[in-house]
């Protein structure tokens, strides 16, 4: 497994913030790349993080002076190194999200692009929906651009959701993901799981030689959470 992606979505305080920060000091991260996406609002206090940091979104802007928005050049001056894109809680529509990932590539921000089914469906036709999906994206954006991308694959039913799909058709979903954009687009694509993840399933999901690592919700609110996953491993 290469990475461990972890979206704290709007949840903490400042006090509880800068409390989580400390317990994750000297994390055992071996090879690991560990990513905290924090609130934008706190990413500052991660300037100085032994591991990675990424920003839950940012603007379509490259430099124009909009009040409240939060340019790619801005995120990279606080050192983050990745940027969360197409969660399917932050309802982007397809051009704003392709001007944000050519906005992180000119900055030098890793993106990662969050896509996955409504409802859950067969093997089959989870391909037969997200394929199109993913695709329309990957036709619009340029080598380099394409190169810029983790895909992280996250059934929209399974986020805050104890069930998940059988692991093996997880671990077959991304195999022919991986498979049909090898073969459309001539690229070793890195795809990440998230949805349901939590310390039971987490073991077995990990074995998965398809799946190149995971993108925790819900579950890595409590950073005890995170220790314990990574002794697992």
């Amino acid at each position: 497994m290469k990475y461990l992606m972890c979206n704290l979505k709007s949840n903490k305080n400042l006090k509880e913030i800068l409390e989580y920060k400390k317990a994750l000091k000297d994390l055992p991260l071996h090879h690991l790349e560990f990513v905290l996406f924090p609130s934008t609002l706190y990413l500052p206090f991660f300037y100085d993080a032994s591991y990675k940091v990424g920003s839950q979104n940012m603007s379509t802007s490259l430099n124009k002076p909009l009040t409240g928005e939060i340019l790619a050049h801005q995120l990279t001056s606080l050192n983050v190194k990745y940027v969360l894109l197409n969660h399917s809680e932050a309802h982007e529509n397809s051009e704003d999200i392709l001007l944000k990932i050519k906005n992180a590539t000119k900055n030098h921000l890793k993106v990662v692009l969050c896509i996955g089914e409504e409802k859950e469906a067969s093997k089959e036709d989870v391909l037969k929906e997200i394929i199109p999906r993913l695709f329309s994206f990957l036709n619009a954006l340029n080598e380099e651009e394409r190169k810029n991308i983790i895909v992280a694959y996250e059934p929209l039913w399974a986020i805050n959701n104890q069930n998940i799909n059988s692991i093996e058709n997880i671990n077959e979903i991304i195999k022919e993901l991986k498979q049909e954009i090898k073969k459309v687009f001539t690229l070793d694509s890195e795809i990440v799981y998230g949805g349901g993840i939590n310390e039971t399933n987490f073991l077995e999901l990990s074995k998965c030689d398809n799946i190149d690592g995971f993108l925790l919700g819900n579950y890595a609110i409590n950073p005890e959470n995170i220790w314990k996953i990574i002794k697992m491993l």
